[in-house]
């Protein structure tokens, strides 16, 4: 939303724009919770990161290409110097770390191998939406009630993990931390739109400059 003052000058209300910033930032904030417990791992520090759902509908839900959200978790020891961090993320350059340990829930839609050689295209996942005919992962937390099974049926199974029994709707991920790990931090991020997508909108267009200014 912030965007839109810069694009659209004069043609919008701050005051009708604040308050649906705060009715999505209220809803955001009810539909997950966060629980850490302690989990020694091999005689050593670690702890376990439960994220369960509170909404009606997978987590994170809505349009696929950039949405996510993911644990950011932070060891720091006896003298508050960090030695630990999983899912670290720039807001100066906009990079998620991909390290080993990141839990990072989305869905990633791409090109089957049928239709990437009928198309002359490589295949695999692809924020090109009208050339996407299949899922290579998604591991975002079911909602209650809801039964592997008819996940599928609906089709928006659980694809590529393996951490959901029926009827299960929420995710443990442990972290094994360093022997110096004192205090931990853990932390629950949202984003609407990630770094990948929009220099996919940037590079893919090119009739304008629209793309270069998102």
């Amino acid at each position: 939303p912030d965007l839109i003052p810069t694009w659209y000058p004069g043609e919008f209300s701050q005051t009708a724009l604040n308050a649906g910033k705060a009715r999505v930032v209220a809803m955001l904030q009810k539909a997950a919770t966060l629980e850490v417990f302690e989990s020694p791992v091999g005689g050593g520090p670690g702890v376990t990161v439960r994220v369960t759902n509170e909404t009606a509908h997978k987590l994170p839900s809505g349009y696929p290409e950039g949405r996510r959200i993911w644990i950011n978790v932070k060891a720091f020891d006896d003298q508050a110097n960090l030695v630990y961090e999983s899912g670290a993320y720039d807001p100066a350059t906009g990079v998620l770390s991909h390290d080993p340990d990141a839990k990072i829930y989305h869905i990633e839609p791409g090109t089957s191998h049928r239709l990437g050689a009928l198309l002359g295209i490589d295949a695999g996942p692809s924020f090109h939406f009208v050339l996407n005919d299949t899922v290579f992962l998604d591991n975002r937390i079911p909602p209650r009630g809801a039964a592997l099974a008819e996940l599928a049926a609906v089709q928006s199974p659980v694809v590529g993990y393996g951490g959901y029994q029926d009827g299960q709707f929420w995710d443990d991920t442990l972290y094994d931390l360093p022997a110096a790990a004192s205090i931990v931090e853990v932390a629950l991020y949202y984003q609407s739109i990630s770094k990948e997508y929009v220099e996919f909108l940037r590079d893919a267009n090119t009739t304008n400059t629209m793309g270069q200014e998102l």
